[in-house]
């Protein structure tokens, strides 16, 4: 028989225990349900259930200055004849298959440019976020909006087009198709939305050259008429490192008039984003809770509860994996064409696919 002190403190141990257990498992319950509250504030749309309607007409919106040039002389046919057949020779079933690895989450951040909460329009920003687990790193993929190519079960047109004719499954059934990757799921947010990001997280700083001003000053002036806000709200008129509000760092990264083009374009909203990242890690649970709350119901995803779940658990080691920022087309593979009096690029697919896999799937490809 054990002697009593033996016995009472074996009693003793299974109470402490069984409490620990019960507290561990009431933690885990309460921290459940909060991130169940805060996913499910989220727009989450099962896959193949599309907000948006299908159309073969671009919705109405407010164009860029440069969206058609009624005056422009469209590229020599030839030329043209040659884009269309690279274009539909990629496309074709002994073309290369699309890649795939299990190492690899890719998740497609899209921002529209319309100008009406909730609305929907072309996709001016189509950022694809590779998650490397095995190399430990996280690829960030700016794809030009006026790439030339093939919207499935469209007509040959820019790639900024698909999401306004069949929103995000759309756009990644053009980019799976087009570049041959697998994209796992999709997160969509507007002009609102961004501005919202920003303002939660206090600003981003940003180095403002004397340039860019005035042609943010210019975007300022169409945000502030959007929100109702007083004419000259937040302009600019000093260039350096500058802390931008949500206003400001949408003028900032909208602006393509400044640099070359949709490339200096997409470099800005890779800036803004990294500046995004940098302060997100050190937010507060105060700061971080107010962003949620701000943030979480204007996107759109068809990540499930469980993926973002799982996501959300795993976000502190993916916060240490190195960043690697790039744009499609690469220098060097892509011609500028007017087609349709539009201005748009013509890239050399295979080339432009085989960096993309390259840099994406590294060594998971191995």
């Amino acid at each position: 028989m054990e002697p009593k002190k033996k016995r009472f403190f074996k009693r003793r141990m299974v109470i402490i225990l069984t409490v620990v257990l019960s507290i561990i498992i009431l933690l885990v319950a309460v921290i459940g349900l909060l991130l169940h509250s805060y996913i499910n504030k989220m727009n989450l749309v099962p896959d193949g259930d599309n907000p948006v309607q299908a159309t073969n007409e671009i919705p109405t919106l407010v164009p860029e200055p440069d969206e058609v040039d009624p005056n422009a002389q469209d590229s020599p046919k030839s030329d043209i004849d040659t884009l269309e057949d690279n274009i539909k020779n990629n496309l074709e079933e002994k073309s290369s298959p699309i890649i795939y690895n299990k190492n690899v989450y890719n998740i497609l951040l899209i921002g529209s440019d319309t100008r009406e909460s909730g609305g929907f329009g072309r996709s001016d920003v189509m950022i694809l976020i590779s998650i490397n687990k095995k190399s430990k790193e996280i690829i960030v993929t700016s794809f030009l909006r006026d790439i030339y190519l093939q919207i499935p079960g469209k007509k040959n047109n820019r790639l900024n087009a698909a999401y306004a004719f069949g929103g995000a499954d759309l756009l990644m059934d053009t980019l799976e198709q087009n570049f041959k990757i697998k994209i796992d799921q999709y997160a969509s947010f507007d002009f609102y939305t961004f501005i919202d990001v920003v303002d939660a997280i206090g600003g981003v700083t940003i180095d403002v050259t004397e340039d860019e001003i005035p042609v943010m000053n210019s975007y300022l002036a169409e945000i502030n008429k959007l929100l109702g806000d007083e004419e000259g709200a937040d302009y600019l008129d000093t260039p350096g490192s500058l802390l931008l509000n949500g206003k400001q760092a949408l003028a900032y990264s909208r602006n393509r008039y400044v640099g070359n083009g949709d490339f200096a374009r997409t470099e800005r909203q890779r800036k803004v984003i990294e500046q995004i990242f940098l302060k997100g890690k050190g937010l507060n649970i105060i700061k971080l809770k107010g962003l949620l709350d701000v943030v979480l119901p204007d996107i759109t995803t068809n990540l499930s509860e469980g993926e973002i779940f799982t996501f959300l658990l795993s976000a502190p080691s993916y916060m240490k994996y190195d960043r690697l920022q790039w744009s499609i087309p690469e220098s060097g593979t892509y011609k500028n064409m007017t087609i349709n009096k539009m201005a748009v690029l013509g890239i050399d697919f295979e080339e432009n696919i085989k960096d993309l896999q390259t840099k994406i799937y590294g060594e998971a490809s191995e």
